[in-house]
């Protein structure tokens, strides 16, 4: 799918982070030292912060819209519509979405909506912002997403516990003057690659579920625990997103040269870096965050923006940012952001 919806605008993005702080150095001991500086030196992840127990992907979220509306100092009334993205539900049912309509104080005109999605999931947050605001039924729409996906992943996987971190997001988009392009693809032949296998109504949580296995790599899971395809989810980024990425700058009539800012979905530094030179673009323009903070699911792209452009000078007058993985799915975004406000992250 490749579509330009005209005046949109993205007014502003926060960010809230657990407090606690999991130091993968420390993790030695369990994984052994050589090991765990193996990993480091691989993804680039040297700290993660993890939420603590009783904290949800709305609770995150929820703080982080706070923090938003605090700076902005914006009426609340005028939100019309929200948007909840996360792997990490507070329940089944209801849609969290709805849930958190009441906590913030929104009005009872809201329309909300939760989207199922990870790593690529911000990108599919902004396309139904965007279309509910280009339709006129929505005039601000407030799109959180965050996972604590910490939560998901057995102690005993090294592969995945020392690269997933918890965060929380708010994204303000309203009205505007500027055009917003999407390319957005899907395969889910690849749906099997990154999985938690059990805990749907297809495969319930069982005893048999529940048995703790452990792959040729020495990785302990059970099927009620995150699986990630590591070799797979690779090839699949470093084929697919610089191809999308090229398209949606086609689209744009953009030269890759005149992009100011490509906000990449954090998965690890060597990912990053290989889908960096599989676009031929410089490392000025692809910034990293993941040591400090790891893959934080549907928060990295705008956990990176708040975290980098409130305080470096870039120019956003032509960003991309591109989301990919869960499902398997991927997406790109390109607007401007010049006028966009972004707080660094907090904690409190």
């Amino acid at each position: 799918m490749q579509t330009v919806i005209n005046n949109i605008s993205i007014e502003s993005v926060a960010s809230w982070l657990p407090e606690n702080k999991l130091e993968m150095r420390s993790l030695g001991t369990v994984y052994g030292e050589a090991e765990v500086e193996n990993i480091i030196k691989t993804t680039g992840v040297e700290r993660v912060r993890i939420a603590d127990m009783g904290m949800t992907s709305s609770d995150m979220c929820q703080k982080a819209a706070e923090h938003l509306f605090d700076k902005d100092g914006i009426d609340k009334s005028v939100i019309d519509g929200l948007i909840f993205v996360s792997q990490t539900s507070d329940y089944i049912l209801p849609a969290t979405s709805i849930c958190l309509q009441d906590r913030l104080g929104l009005s009872e005109n809201t329309v909300c909506i939760d989207i199922h999605y990870g790593c690529s999931g911000y990108i599919y947050g902004l396309f139904q912002a965007a279309c509910w605001i280009n339709s006129g039924m929505c005039s601000k729409v407030l799109l959180l997403a965050g996972d604590t996906t910490s939560r998901m992943i057995n102690p005993m996987d090294k592969s995945l516990r020392m690269v997933f971190g918890d965060c929380g997001t708010a994204t303000l988009v309203g009205r505007g003057s500027n055009p917003m392009g999407f390319h957005i693809q899907s395969d889910g032949s690849g749906a099997d690659r990154l999985i938690v296998p059990a805990g749907g109504f297809r495969t319930p949580v069982s005893t048999v579920t529940s048995v703790l296995e452990y792959d040729e790599d020495h990785n302990g899971r059970t099927k009620n625990d995150l699986f990630m395809d590591g070799l797979a989810i690779f090839n699949f980024a470093i084929t697919k997103v610089h191809k999308n990425i090229n398209i949606l700058l086609e689209t744009m009539q953009w030269e890759k040269d005149s992009v100011g800012l490509f906000a990449l979905h954090q998965a690890n530094v060597f990912m990053v870096n290989y889908v960096r030179k599989k676009l031929k673009v410089r490392s000025e323009v692809t910034p990293t965050n993941v040591t400090n903070f790891g893959n934080t699911g549907p928060a990295t792209i705008p956990l990176l923006l708040s975290d980098l452009c409130s305080t470096n000078n870039y120019d956003l007058s032509r960003v991309v940012m591109s989301g990919f993985g869960v499902g398997l799915s991927w997406g790109s975004v390109a607007t401007d952001l010049c006028n966009t406000h972004f707080y660094n992250p907090v904690n409190k």
